[in-house]
């Protein structure tokens, strides 16, 4: 959850300015991180401070969330290039992975078959609307341009893009939606 308020604050509160201000299964889109530091190396003290900024600046007085965002994205802080879209474009991938992951386990619990509770019922529909290849490679591919072009330059269709996939991602999490992820 804290990926999910990293890539809606970075991407949507920052407006993108530096600096870091039931269903049939489908396939899964091909999700790609960039380069991640060896094991135990760690990345270079301005990156990581780089990162840092934004996990600080993102989740404001969340320590937990910010740590969480921290040790996440740390492995990748020095392909980002201070750029805080690079951030988000990790973040997403990330949280798609996860969400990926989440939904073929919730797939397994309820067994396939269309039956069962129908919270968990609603669970999958919504985690496979937000992941599938559309909406994520769409979502993705925003990101990625957005990473590429200057500021000033960015498109208003990709940001628009990239903030209705996170709106839609975020609702799951929120309780906007008639999937329950919290224990009653």
């Amino acid at each position: 959850m804290a990926t999910v308020l990293v890539v809606l604050i970075v991407v949507s509160a920052g407006g993108l300015s530096p600096p870091c201000a039931a269903a049939a299964k489908e396939e899964k889109p091909v999700v790609v991180l960039p380069p991640a530091a060896a094991p135990g190396e760690a990345p270079s003290v301005l990156a990581a401070v780089f990162v840092r900024t934004c996990c600080d600046t993102a989740l404001k007085s969340d320590h937990a969330a910010t740590g969480f965002c921290c040790n996440k994205l740390l492995p990748y802080a020095d392909s980002f290039e201070s750029n805080q879209v690079k951030v988000a474009e990790a973040a997403a991938t990330i949280l798609i992975t996860k969400l990926q992951a989440f939904l073929d386990e919730m797939r397994k619990v309820q067994g396939g078959d269309g039956s069962g509770d129908q919270n968990l019922i609603s669970c999958i529909g919504d985690l496979a609307d937000v992941t599938n290849d559309t909406a994520t490679h769409d979502a993705l591919g925003s990101l990625g341009r957005l990473a590429t072009t200057p500021e000033g330059k960015r498109s208003k269709k990709d940001l628009g893009k990239v903030q209705k996939w996170i709106k839609d991602s975020d609702n799951i999490f929120n309780g906007r939606t008639a999937c329950e992820l919290d224990e009653p």
